[in-house]
This record gives C-alpha cells, structure tokens and sequence, in this order.
C-alpha cells in the first residue's frame, strides 16, 4: 500500500473497521457508484437523465441480485444501462470480497489476515483454509456454468432475435439466472415486465434457466466439495448432504404445492394439460426460492400460493451461494433442533454428528431475526401505502428480503417511503443477517466484560 493509500485508509478510518463492516460499506460503495451511472443520459434508451430514485433503487436491486424493479430493463435502459446493471448482478453474486481477491490474484498482491478474516465471513466459509484455492475454482465455476448457459440458451435465442441480440440475450439471462438475479431483458418481445412468460411452455428455456438457477442457489462451498468428491474420491461433508436434501425437499415440495393449489386457477395453468402445468410448476418452485424470473403471472396466483411462496422466499437458497433468505440450512437446522428436542434428546445430531448448540442457537436467532425483519416491514408498507392488500404488500416485504424479486405488480407504484423500505430489506437480505448483527453487536459490546449469571427456571408452555 503506498504512502498516499495509507494516509487516506487513516483519515476513512477504513483500517478500524470490522470485517462486516469492510462488508457492508463495499456493497454499499458499488450501489452508490452504480446508481450515479445508472442516473446519467447514455444510461436510458431515451437518452435522458434518470431520477436518483429509479436509478438507485435499479443498482440496489441489480447489487443485491434481487430483481424487483421500477421500470421495465429491456424498454428503459440503453445498452450501456443494460451493462452497468449486469456487472453489478455479476459483482452482486460473486460478492465484493470475491472480487477483490481476485484482483489481488492477477496483480500478484499479498493479502493481508484481516482481508483472508473478511473472504470468509463475507462467503460464509468454516474457515481461510487454502482460500486462493477455493476463489480460482470458484471464479472458474461461476464463469463455466454462465459460459455453458450462454451457448446453450444461444441455440435458441439466435434463430428468435437474430446474432447480435440472440447472444446479447443469451449471456445477460445465463449470468441473471446463475446469479439469482432475476433481471430480464425480454420486455421489448413480449411486453413490459413479462419476464419470461414468453416461453412458459418451452420446456428447453425451462430447463437451462431453471439449472443455471440451482446450481447458482446450491452455494460455491457445495459445488467446491462436489468437484472434490469427483476429482479427488473425497466424501462430501454432511453439510454438503444436508444442503442437496433439503433443496430437493424443498423443490418437489414446492412443484406439489404449486401444481394443487392452481390446478384449475385459469390465470395461471388451469387451462393447459397436465405437462405444461407440471412445467410451470416446476419452475415456479424453483424460481420462487431465490430466482425472480416469473413464467406465470404473479397477481393471479390463489391466496394459498402467494402465502406459500412468501415461505420459500423465506427460506431462500444455500449459504455462500448467489441466493438470499435465512438459508437452507438454517431451516434445515431448526426443525430438525425441533423434532429433536420435542422427544426430550439432549444433543442435535444429524448423520450421525453432532451439531454445536451454539450453531442451533444461531439458527434459532436467525430465523426469529429474519421473521420479526420482514413482518414489520410488511406492517409499516401496510401504513405508507394505501389501497393495496396486505397479502400483496407482504409478498412484496417477503420478495425483498429474499432478494428473490417476484412481485404481484405493485412495485413501479410504491411510494418513496416504500421504494427505501424495499431498498433496505434487499440490502439486509443480501448482505445476511450474520454480516449485519455481528457488525452491530461487535460495535455494541467490544468494550464489555463476558460476565456469566446464576441461571434460574422459567416455565414453558
């Protein structure tokens, strides 16, 4: 670091900062610059200036690859708008510590043990064990899955958009689905806001994007240990077991759901045969976890569909993925911690291991956390905007959080109030709620003693 460098780093205080904190302040940065740029004429198609709303709420949701948006991407937004809004889902998913070891890497950089701290924190790892290792597979893993995405969705876009725009197409979809991003281009084909309802019934698209979409949601750290698994014949961690179960649980559940509660809803599949409602279910289930493509419409699901939806945006995808929620573990963890202690069992075991209780505790807190997050934000979207159902203001809290980006159709109409309401949740749920409430209580507690009380009993239930 030059002498000029560390001057600067003292006046920001940027070296006093808490690895969460190094977190929170470097996607708040890459918001703030993507927004500038989003706001500026040769961003828009009209060639325009943009307001700092739209264009700050776009760099949030694109930043927090979320999806939700204010103005159709493919109408609004200028070629160089369209660019500015994929880097930033690409910054977005692989995170900005990811990134900054990578340049770190090419530039032959020494990382120093606070930035190695910050790496695993920000990805969520167990620990900094052979990290430059796990960011080239990483890298090489995030770039192969939206390179095979690109040339697969290619073979059908061309022949539909033509070269130029059929790969343009091609590669902003397979990096928006990979990254859980939810960001489409589709709107000057099929019409504003349409996402992909174009190809409901193409069971090609289905399957590429809906593949590119779990594999992003899976998490680094579950691909990471199955290359292992292939390459060196290594057994996968019951982490890794855990995470492939519960995300299969949680799709063939979903599909189920989906496909009962709208069999015969005429605005959503009710009026196809039964393989394309089983496809439109299907990926309704998969999107709906973390996603934000749409191949149905949204506001004319039943009311059962639109709560058990909020569940799955909820849960969200896998730690150290491209996904937000509390994560699938996190579930995973406490309604097994549930099960376990209902039958009077001491010790959290799974497989056959014990889980730490610190770890159940945690769970615990951070679903609670996330729940009490959400509802009240749901409550205060109930007050600032008026003539909406609660249902719909919800999905909406409950989309945000999950940084999921499936809305009902009421997002372009929300209040200012609302729109930094939003903004918050996705940032919150993009960030997660570990980042946020370490850096919170380390801040709070760093000069408190650990001072441990007599327990007493309490009654329960």
């Amino acid at each position: 670091m030059s002498k000029w460098t560390s001057k600067i780093a003292d006046v920001l205080k940027l070296r006093k900062l808490t690895p969460a904190q190094v977190i929170i302040f470097g996607f708040l940065a890459v918001i703030f610059v993507g927004g500038l740029l989003l706001m500026l004429p040769f961003s828009s198609d009209k060639g325009t200036f943009t307001s700092p709303a739209t264009a700050f709420f776009t760099a949030t949701s694109a930043t927090c690859v979320t999806g939700l948006v204010l103005v159709d991407t493919a109408e609004y937004w200028s070629s160089f708008g369209k660019g500015i809004i994929l880097l930033l889902i690409q910054i977005g998913g692989l995170g900005i510590m990811s990134m900054a070891m990578m340049f770190s890497m090419l530039l032959g950089r020494r990382v120093s043990p606070k930035e190695r701290v910050v790496f695993v924190q920000s990805m969520n790892l167990f620990s900094g064990e052979k990290m430059f290792k796990f960011i080239k597979n990483m890298l090489a893993m995030t770039f192969a899955f939206e390179g095979i995405g690109t040339v697969l969705l290619a073979f059908k876009f061309i022949p539909l958009f033509g070269f130029r725009d059929g790969i343009i197409k091609s590669l902003f979809h397979a990096v928006s689905a990979f990254c859980n991003a939810g960001f489409d281009i589709m709107g000057s084909f099929s019409g504003e806001f349409s996402s992909l309802s174009h190809f409901a019934d193409d069971l090609y698209v289905n399957i590429v994007i809906g593949v590119l979409i779990v594999c992003g949601g899976l998490g680094f750290i579950v691909w990471y240990d199955i290359y292992k698994k292939i390459r060196e014949r290594k057994r996968m961690s019951p982490y890794t077991k855990l995470v492939l179960g519960i995300s299969g649980v949680l799709i063939l559940t979903g599909t189920v759901v989906f496909l009962l509660a709208e069999w015969d809803n005429p605005g959503t599949v009710g009026d196809f045969s039964a393989g394309k409602k089983l496809l439109r279910s299907l990926f309704m289930s998969i999107t709906c976890r973390t996603a934000g493509f749409s191949t149905i419409p949204i506001d004319s699901l039943k009311d059962v569909s639109k709560v058990f939806s909020m569940i799955l945006m909820f849960i969200g995808g896998s730690s150290g993925s491209t996904a937000g929620g509390i994560k699938t573990v996190t579930i995973g963890v406490v309604l097994i911690a549930v099960f376990q202690i209902a039958r009077g069992n001491k010790d959290i075991n799974i497989r056959r291991r014990r889980i730490d209780n610190t770890i159940v505790s945690r769970a615990f807190a951070l679903m609670v956390i996330a729940g009490v997050v959400v509802m009240a934000s749901s409550f205060i979207l109930s007050l600032t905007e008026k003539g909406y159902a609660f249902r719909d203001l919800a999905f909406e809290a409950f989309s945000a959080f999950g940084t999921v980006g499936l809305s009902t159709g009421i997002t372009p109409f929300i209040s200012g109030a609302g729109q930094i309401l939003i903004m918050a949740l996705m940032f919150f749920g993009r960030i997660g709620i570990i980042t946020i409430t370490y850096a919170i209580m380390m801040g709070l507690n760093a000069d408190k003693q650990s001072i441990r009380y007599p327990k007493t009993n309490v009654l329960l239930g």
